[in-house]
């Protein structure tokens, strides 16, 4: 594209970037990633508010900022020559003194002052243009902040990491917490601990609309649970059935459709043909992929070791099972939204705990947590793992509600991983309940188990 071509969208762009508009602030650490030292990659859903987080992000920062949205078919085709002219539209525009919030209204004064400082690029969803690495990684070492947004957890792999080495910082921008919920109705989230009865009853009734309706932002401002349908297709059309040509749009559809009906519990590729009429296992696992590069299902796996015998005959944990043991790892499949179970299969059976059990996950994902679970005699929902030793941190069990034969095969399972990694303490999270359990071990030894309500645990 030439420049004459691409001076009215990039000014449309800037015009855009500059309105005034309500940001839910989100609970992101965001001051580390202003420096400039770092490209900043801003990952999640479509519709999870990436652009506003962009926003939110250049109101901190002092200087010049350039907003472009590389999703606009209006850019399709574009090389890596039209990256080139979008820089110099971007030097030219700091050189006149385009600064956030003026505009051209006094290009005299402008061109005698000029702008000062770094150039902070914001650019949504660059991958769809060619080169666009290059490009990107001359920027930044010329100086300039580099933040990113994209809808596909693609860019957040190996190679983009090697690519630009130690430069680069990943931030994870998931659908909002109940945190952020509650600051998007205009509260601020309590203390757990001082609430009062009634105050505990409002945050529970508030929680509950939380639970059934997800946490996309536009869904909670119009308080339309209608639209996770409508984002649902848009994902599947968007991110996976355009950007990877699907031919059997039918069978990706019927096997997104079947996973979500079926968050918070294992597969089987046997399982997976029936259901989604699809049968070759490795177009199913290419699906699988491309489901969970667009945030719309995440899989976790089984947390299973070997043994291995040390030089002096001691036991220890050896290597994860996995692909090096010639098997694929079993896994669990959970919902990129909670609010996605309802309006993508309204008239499926509800199961209350897989939904509650998949809220859970999200939180702990939001958290940066490394999860798997666990499964020997009975089973434990979630194993919080070291990133750097592997070494099991936390286990964590989920339990809609506290008494009765389920709650004791929850605690049998959460006892028997907290026995099998050494832990002393465990959680159950709960609807509502709470409390303090001790239970003893094989070896004698009290295990504590803390009882939590899932509301208060995501407040604190």
């Amino acid at each position: 594209m030439q420049k004459i071509e691409l001076l009215p969208l990039v000014l449309d762009y800037q015009s855009f970037f500059q309105t005034p508009h309500d940001i839910t602030c989100r609970s992101i650490a965001v001051p580390p990633c202003l420096d400039g030292t770092e490209i900043n990659l801003i990952c999640g859903p479509l519709h999870a508010g990436k652009t506003f987080f962009l926003r939110h992000v250049a109101g901190l920062i002092p200087g010049f900022k350039f907003y472009i949205n590389f999703e606009d078919s209006r850019f399709r085709g574009m090389g890596p020559e039209g990256l080139q002219e979008i820089e110099e539209i971007a030097a030219e525009f700091c050189r006149k003194g385009f600064e956030y919030g003026e505009g051209f209204e006094n290009e005299e004064k402008a061109d005698k002052e000029g702008s000062s400082g770094p150039i902070s690029y914001f650019l949504d969803e660059i991958q769809y243009v060619p080169g666009w690495e290059d490009w990107v990684d001359r920027l930044q070492r010329d100086g300039g902040r580099v933040f990113i947004s994209s809808s596909s957890a693609g860019l957040m792999s190996q190679n983009i990491s090697s690519r630009f080495a130690n430069r680069i910082r990943i931030i994870k921008l998931l659908p909002l917490s109940f945190k952020e919920y509650l600051s998007m109705k205009g509260l601020r989230a309590p203390k757990p601990n001082l609430l009062t009865p009634s105050r505990c009853d409002e945050i529970l009734c508030l929680f509950l609309c939380y639970f059934e309706n997800g946490g996309f932002p536009d869904i909670i401002k119009n308080d339309d649970y209608r639209l996770s349908r409508k984002y649902f297709e848009e994902i599947l059309e968007k991110e996976i059935i355009d950007k990877h040509n699907i031919q059997d749009t039918d069978g990706l559809k019927r096997l997104a459709v079947f996973l979500i009906s079926n968050m918070a519990s294992e597969y089987s590729l046997d399982t997976l043909k029936s259901a989604s009429g699809i049968d070759s296992e490795d177009v199913l696992r290419n699906y699988l992929d491309y489901l969970e590069e667009a945030f719309l299902l995440y899989r976790v796996p089984m947390f299973k070791h070997l043994y291995e015998k040390t030089e002096d005959g001691r036991e220890e944990y050896g290597k994860e099972y996995g692909k090096e043991y010639g098997k694929e790892v079993p896994c669990k499949v959970y919902a990129g939204d909670t609010g996605f179970f309802k309006s993508v299969f309204p008239n499926y059976p509800d199961s209350l705990g897989s939904r509650f059990e998949n809220l859970v996950f999200l939180e702990l994902l939001r958290q940066g947590k490394q999860v798997s679970y666990f499964r020997g005699r009975g089973e434990c929902d979630f194993l919080i793992t070291d990133k750097d030793k592997r070494a099991v941190t936390a286990a964590v069990q989920v339990s809609v509600c506290f008494g009765g034969p389920a709650s004791e095969r929850d605690v049998l399972g959460l006892m028997e991983a907290m026995e099998e990694f050494g832990l002393n303490e465990g959680l159950i999270l709960t609807m509502d309940d709470e409390g303090v359990v001790e239970v003893e071990g094989r070896d004698g030894e009290k295990k504590r188990i803390v009882i939590n309500s899932v509301w208060k645990w995501m407040l604190e």
